[in-house]
């Protein structure tokens, strides 16, 4: 073999050595370029443009939108507990006839509770010749003021039942 036909064989040599390593660069920056675009994704119009710190930089500032966005919802939120806790919750209602000489249950005892079980008792007793209306303050489930049968019941409606009566 001459010089010529070696040298020949070994620029073929390196010429596939070359194309091999130039596929396998390819497939890498493919990956690369996959990747990019996936993290360039929202970042809107011109990304391709930027440079990564750029972006990294606008992504960091997004994620602090977004956490001061999030911060402001949750006061926002505590606001509404804080207001729902002090609405009412809970409702009992018990119909009655308390004076036989009267017709039909147009007597009643409706609790009024929240969600810490605060509230109030409100009774109506419907006669003949008159309507009366009282208000008994309930604290924790529980009233300093005596209760009727009839505003127990109503108590217990509104708790769901295990109501202690306190003498």
């Amino acid at each position: 073999m001459r010089l010529e036909e070696i040298v020949a064989w070994v620029a073929l040599g390196l010429s596939l050595l070359v194309g091999i390593l130039l596929m396998v660069q390819t497939v890498r920056l493919g990956r690369v370029e996959k990747q990019f675009r996936a993290l360039t994704r929202g970042a809107g119009a011109g990304a391709a443009e930027k440079s990564l710190a750029e972006l990294v930089v606008g992504q960091g500032a997004s994620i602090e939108s977004m956490r001061d966005r999030l911060d402001g919802l949750h006061e926002v939120v505590g606001t509404l507990e804080k207001g729902v806790a002090r609405s009412v919750q809970y409702i009992g209602l018990v119909r009655y006839n308390p004076f036989q000489e009267a017709g039909g249950d147009q007597s009643f005892a409706l609790a009024l509770l929240d969600k810490n079980r605060d509230g109030v008792i409100i009774s109506s007793l419907h006669g003949r010749t008159s309507t009366r209306f009282y208000a008994k303050p309930i604290k924790a489930g529980a009233s300093h003021m005596s209760l009727s049968d009839e505003e127990m019941q109503a108590l217990q409606q509104a708790m769901g039942g295990g109501v202690k009566r306190e003498t």
